[in-house]
């Protein structure tokens, strides 16, 4: 049974060439497969897309800076872009979720000094933590009952604040009583 094509978003293409790495379109219009890695070896995943959508969500990237493309003898070779790695790791912001693990009775607190000129990356802080599970205590000063380490750090490096942000492990609080409420503990 053949399956139907479909198409692709900016975003699944994004991420296939994060993924794939640098890859070519052959210049022989008789090759086997449109896409090829660079070592010469198909993109078999986007065969499931049509091509012209391909084509032109890949122009788009190539537009807004997130691919490039050079000329060769072989083909032409697209490979994503230092703004184009960036907007993947966004992506990966998009998909964090809190954890919901056993609580091993210490708080971690997330705190933050982050300048008014950087106020957007203050504000994208703030919604992520929060898409993390992490409660506000006050302006600038998060906690959470799981480990969120990992992820804070993460989100300090690709918002690039990574000194305005600092992480603490609390065994005691005084508002506990409070904050387990918050948690359901």
């Amino acid at each position: 049974m053949a399956r139907t094509k479909r198409r692709i978003t900016a975003r699944g293409l994004l991420r296939l060439i994060s993924d794939v790495g640098e890859f070519v379109l052959p210049l022989d219009k008789m090759a086997p497969y449109r896409w090829m890695r660079f070592d010469g070896r198909p993109i078999k995943d986007l065969d499931e897309y049509f091509p012209s959508v391909v084509e032109r969500v890949g122009e788009r990237l190539l537009r807004e800076g997130y691919v490039e493309k050079k000329e060769t003898v072989g083909g032409v070779v697209v490979k994503i872009t230092e703004k184009g790695k960036r907007r993947v790791l966004l992506f990966k912001l998009e998909e964090m979720k809190p954890k919901g693990e056993k609580w091993d009775r210490m708080w971690r607190v997330v705190f933050f000094d982050i300048s008014e000129v950087d106020k957007n990356k203050r504000d994208q802080l703030r919604k992520y933590l929060k898409k993390l599970g992490l409660k506000q205590m006050q302006e600038s000063v998060w906690v959470s009952p799981y480990e969120v380490g990992d992820e804070v750090k993460y989100l300090r490096e690709v918002l690039e604040v990574p000194h305005s942000v600092k992480l603490g492990l609390l065994k005691e609080v005084e508002n506990e009583k409070e904050l387990k409420e918050w948690f359901e503990l």
